[in-house]
């Protein structure tokens, strides 16, 4: 320590005497370059000649195990969010590294004397306040701000390798344990859900997508919540970090900015609905980025817009006459009124649950087909409202992601209610095609009988170049082809890649996640910090009680894939109490197949 006082006390004098003395220092420029090198290789006896900075003594006093950079980056004292270093040696978090301040005590205090600052990842030593370059530390600074590359990326999805964490766990990639910080359940689904739709999060992965882009929308925007945005994307890169001092990531400085942002409406201690979230997050997250009404003017609406086409029949007359003894016959005069509307996800209804127990005295459990309740997109489907109109469905533009939420809570002033009606849903190749209004073919028989001047105009109709037609054949056939070239570019079937359950009652139960990983083919079920899977995830993924759902659309053309026997089918579920050799309350489950 008395060397670190002034190491370069002998340069200095020497320096010093030299100016008393009238003369040049060194005589000579080559002499003065000599002593400035001297005197700054000199400021440290244990700086190295071959490296930039210092080789500090207290490297070996960090311990990795207990640094963790999930937390709030406040100061721990002052509670102020600028100028915070984290304490390398014990993990706290301190403001400044000047004289006086909280880590500079810190250090003299406890002799903890590895600091990093949060914001620009430099490292330094307190007290004496010297910069650190090492190598070594690398490690550190990646884990506090992980950055990706583009081929990295690729082998998120087609890898299946675990990773040894410091704390000795071994995790997967991107399926790591997320921490329950007091009923923050909701906020867990909803991220897995997020984090492992690619679109979305390849766009997260890399903070050059978006950070200038909300420094802009905030100059202009008051809604722009900045602070989440980046917020959100250091999650998503801690989740996919594979190089993570821990099996596990903390939300908690995610859930203090969802806090600010949304007024306290959800945060750590509030119990909140995942979709209600998912709903307010997508739309913070779409506005934050400068999006629009517009279609695809943020990554949201690029990932999980469609379009909706909602036809309204409105009766404007309604006459009645006699036509007999006891018969009435009514005329209406029915207006049709057709809007489109964007959407973020679908929801469905499902069948009210039986009140009352079977001749058998047991509780039956119904199953509907996930068909029957997109019916109601079919555009046939009637929905009649209070004031009498009728109004019908049918998508016109199906999302690149497909989230379906199921509504099975419903709640008034007294108590909240959970329907527990199981779905039959398909893991792979869910096809939207009846569901969706695609533009109407003409038939052969139309095109062959219509004139060459209607030729043109369904030609100037569809933007089809009639150039190279000489005759009505030649027109025909480049109609045909034009039609032939839009179905061949469809897409209309999708994959589950996530699922979200609830399992309990409806006060005391907890969501789970669902959440499928495609270089292993497996299915892992997450429930805050306990990830697991085993042989038959597939089995307990059809049965299990689903709420929100996420289906990713295959591209034109794919191969059809097998769906896994999953052993549901038709079966009905039984619930009945056990009678002998079990404990009063207990319950089985049977299912019998029907026919």
């Amino acid at each position: 320590r008395a060397i670190m006082a002034d190491p370069s006390g002998d340069v200095k004098k020497r320096a010093r005497d030299a100016a008393d003395s009238g003369a040049s220092v060194g005589g000579s420029a080559t002499s003065r370059k000599k002593i400035k090198q001297e005197t700054k290789i000199s400021s440290a006896p244990w700086l190295s000649k071959n490296k930039k900075g210092f080789m500090c003594p207290y490297l070996d006093t960090i311990n990795r195990k207990v640094l963790d950079f999930d937390m709030e980056k406040i100061c721990s004292v002052s509670l102020n969010n600028f100028n915070v270093y984290a304490c390398l040696v014990c993990g706290t978090y301190f403001q400044g590294r000047g004289k006086g301040t909280h880590a500079y005590l810190h250090s003299l205090e406890v002799d903890h004397h590895m600091f990093i600052n949060l914001g620009t990842r430099e490292i330094y030593c307190l007290p004496d306040n010297y910069q650190v370059h090492e190598t070594s530390l690398e490690d550190i600074t990646y884990n506090l701000r992980p950055t990706f590359k583009k081929s990295n990326i690729r082998r998120f999805d087609k890898e299946g390798e675990y990773y040894h964490a410091l704390d000795g766990s071994d995790y997967l990639i991107g399926f790591m344990g997320l921490n329950n910080i007091k009923n923050t359940d909701w906020f867990n689904v909803a991220a897995h859900a997020l984090s492992h739709t690619p679109m979305l999060r390849d766009y997260f992965l890399f903070d050059k997508n978006y950070a200038e882009k909300v420094e802009d929308v905030e100059r202009t925007n008051p809604r722009c919540k900045k602070a989440l945005v980046l917020k959100f994307g250091e999650f998503i890169r801690k989740v996919w970090n594979p190089r993570g001092f821990k099996g596990h990531v903390s939300p908690h400085e995610i859930l203090q900015a969802i806090s600010r942002a949304s007024g306290k409406k959800y945060g750590i201690g509030i119990r909140a609905d995942p979709l209600n979230f998912l709903s307010w997050f997508l739309n913070t997250i779409h506005m934050s980025l400068g999006g629009t009404k517009k279609k695809s003017s943020s990554i949201v609406t690029q990932t999980f817009q469609g379009q909706v086409k909602v036809i309204t029949d409105t009766v404007i007359k309604k006459e009645s006459r006699k036509i007999g003894p006891g018969q009435i016959e009514i005329k209406e005069q029915i207006q049709s009124n057709i809007m489109y509307k964007k959407f973020i996800y679908l929801s469905l209804e499902l069948p009210a649950s039986p009140l009352f127990k079977d001749n058998m005295d047991t509780n039956f459990i119904p199953q509907v087909p996930l068909f029957d309740l997109l019916a109601k997109f079919n555009g046939i489907t009637v929905e009649t409202l209070r004031n009498g109109e009728k109004r019908r469905y049918q998508l016109s533009r199906l999302p690149r992601y497909l989230i379906i939420h199921y509504k099975r809570f419903t709640s008034n002033n007294w108590f909240k209610e959970k329907n527990p009606t199981l779905v039959n849903f398909p893991l792979y190749n869910l096809d939207m095609a009846p569901y969706v209004a695609f533009p109407e073919r003409p038939s052969e028989e139309t095109l062959l009988s219509s004139s060459i001047k209607e030729l043109h105009e369904i030609m100037a109709k569809n933007k089809i170049d009639k150039k190279g037609c000489l005759n009505r054949n030649d027109l025909v056939d480049k109609i045909n082809k034009h039609y032939d070239a839009l179905e061949s570019k469809r897409a209309t079937r999708y994959d589950l890649i996530c699922n979200v359950c609830h399992d309990g009652s409806a006060k005391e139960g907890v969501f789970k996640a669902h959440v499928f990983h495609r270089g292993m083919n497996q299915w892992f079920e997450a429930e805050d910090l306990d990830i697991k899977t085993n042989e038959t995830m597939a089995q307990q993924v059809a049965l299990s009680e689903c709420y929100i759902q996420v289906y990713e659309l295959q591209p034109p053309g794919a191969k059809v894939k097998a769906e896994p026997n999953v052993g549901n089918g038709d079966a009905a579920m039984k619930v009945e109490a056990s009678s002998s050799g079990a404990a009063e309350g207990d319950v089985k489950v049977k299912v019998e197949e029907t026919k």
